[in-house]
């Protein structure tokens, strides 16, 4: 579960893009949803298959119609599904082209933020496992000025942490895994501070992955404490388990 509550929810809007690729089982993501519902969703190619997935696990919970889908449909097991939603709200796009059907996504959602005049939070799902070309593209897409926020993948919740921000980790129990990637925008520099895991900030590599399967101090654990992270001069990407709670706020000073 996620809280952005630094960002004025009067001027943001919670946009969820589906994209293909492996993607996690609808019923491990039940807490991500709720503490922030859906409020316009983006289906790329066969995304729309997971989607409608969605739809049909969180029926009279939370809505995942996709309002725009896009994409060169190569991936789309069935094209009829397509006829199921309205001609104008449909984007196709030739196979051979410079974008990959998330980043087409990615810039509908903030093409529909703009003609609402706020700024989109993007919870991108789908996309892991499969051609590692593809997934190695949305790594780096996390360089990009127009980028998801969180990543639900088969079995991991990822999190950009942005300059200036501090993320708090609640719920993790000691078999539990954190690990803390930089985009690829750096391979260095910046501030990296942390509280409550087993291997410290002040231990993190000062260049490439600052750290891997990190876990919970003993202290921490036994107290129910919540590990913190914050960031100053740098983004990082933050992995850890679905089983946890996750929330942010702006920082000042670290």
């Amino acid at each position: 579960m996620a809280d952005y509550s630094f960002i004025p929810q009067e001027k943001s809007i919670h946009i969820v893009v589906f994209t293909g690729g492996c993607y996690p089982e609808p019923q491990l993501t039940a807490s991500y949803w709720k503490n922030r519902r859906p409020e316009y969703v983006i289906a790329a190619d066969s995304g729309l298959e997971t989607a409608e997935k969605y739809a049909r696990f969180f029926s009279g919970t939370a809505d995942f119609t996709p309002r725009n889908i896009l994409g060169d449909f190569d991936s789309l097991t069935d094209k009829t599904a397509l006829s199921r939603y309205p001609r104008e709200s449909i984007g196709e796009f030739p196979s051979d082209k410079d974008w990959t059907d998330t980043e087409l996504a990615f810039e509908c959602s903030y093409a529909a933020a703009g003609k609402r005049g706020l700024v989109p939070y993007i919870t991108l799902v789908g996309g892991d496992g499969g051609r590692t070309d593809h997934l190695l593209a949305l790594y780096d897409s996390f360089a990009a000025v127009h980028r998801a926020d969180a990543w639900l993948l088969a079995e991991q919740a990822l999190y950009y942490l942005a300059d200036g921000t501090e993320a708090a980790v609640s719920g993790l129990q000691k078999k539990d895994t954190v690990s803390v990637a930089r985009t690829s925008a750096s391979r260095s520099g910046g501030t990296i501070v942390s509280h409550g895991f087993k291997w410290e900030s002040s231990v993190f590599r000062s260049s490439g992955m600052p750290s891997l399967s990190n876990r919970i101090a003993d202290s921490y654990e036994a107290e129910g404490r919540p590990v913190t992270l914050s960031v100053r001069g740098t983004s990082v990407l933050l992995i850890v388990p679905y089983t946890v709670d996750v929330t942010f706020r702006a920082t000042e000073t670290l």
